[in-house]
């Protein structure tokens, strides 16, 4: 059976490209041109995926993917929203409202053809994607993990986050979305800096954003000064050049009315055996 899509967009123009395009591939496309007809659609026909424009007549994107998200029946409906609207503040409000994915117009379609086939394989396979950094998931690592211990080899599982209160002071003070920038660039350091100081390094992401490595176990050592040197000068830069100086933010506590010294944002690394 074909996997069906429907494509949410009030622009005509936009629609007819999309299901011309997904049409040749050998998907099922149905259209809607609002929010409401959308929300209609979906409840009657259940697509496989659907790729939703944000500002629509009647109700906007975000609204339709968050009820999408919390309706048990519609949760597991792969949502890409597919905007103009490519603000990072706009980033993360996409990611809050539950969407799999967020592609900018204009978009390379390759890149949609090949983000569409890797969100229905992994409702297939019943994997979820930590989509908005686009780290695999933890569970792909675990299972990796898994694998190689019945293989007999020798590995390391560790855990890399981020300590509650230095991140809910970074909130406070600048923002949600400065936050997830932040995790999004040092996500994909810690990727890259395991990638170039392991022989075989995997790296996942979890729900509460953080991160599982698998590594050799005498890889431990190299790996963690690797990662610590990559992200704490990108961490770093997003704090002002006081806090940087003093390595702490002052924050004041608006029930106590006390001024609090907070650390600077530090992932901590611990086994996760």
């Amino acid at each position: 059976m074909r996997k069906r899509i429907l494509v949410v967009d009030d622009n005509k123009s936009v629609v007819e490209v999309l299901k011309l395009n997904f049409d040749l591939l050998g998907y099922e496309v149905q259209a809607a041109y609002d929010g409401e007809e959308a929300e209609a659609k979906i409840a009657a026909e259940r697509p496989d995926l659907v790729i939703l424009d944000v500002m629509m007549p009647k109700k906007n994107g975000y609204a339709v993917c968050r009820d999408l998200k919390r309706n048990q029946e519609t949760a597991v409906i792969p949502v890409i929203l597919l905007t103009a609207k490519n603000l990072k503040e706009d980033v993360y409000w996409g990611y809050d409202s539950g969407a799999d994915a967020y592609v900018t117009k204009p978009y390379e379609p390759r890149h949609l053809e090949s983000l569409v086939g890797q969100l229905l394989k992994e409702v297939e396979e019943g994997k979820k994607s930590v989509a908005w950094t686009g780290l695999p998931d933890a569970s792909r690592v675990m299972e990796e993990y898994q694998a190689r211990l019945d293989a007999g080899a020798q590995v390391l599982l560790a855990e890399v986050s981020f300590p509650s209160r230095p991140a809910e002071v970074f909130v406070q003070k600048y923002g949600p979305a400065k936050l997830k920038d932040m995790i999004h660039s040092v996500a994909w350091k810690i990727h890259d800096s395991v990638k170039e100081s392991t022989a075989a390094g995997v790296v996942g992401q979890r729900p509460n954003d953080s991160m599982v490595i698998l590594i050799h176990p005498s890889e431990e050592e190299k790996t963690r000064a690797a990662m610590a040197a990559a992200i704490e000068p990108i961490i770093d830069g997003y704090y002002n050049e006081k806090e940087r100086r003093e390595g702490c933010v002052s924050y004041d506590d608006p029930l106590s009315k006390k001024t609090e010294k907070v650390p600077l944002i530090r992932p901590e690394w611990n086994r996760a055996e």
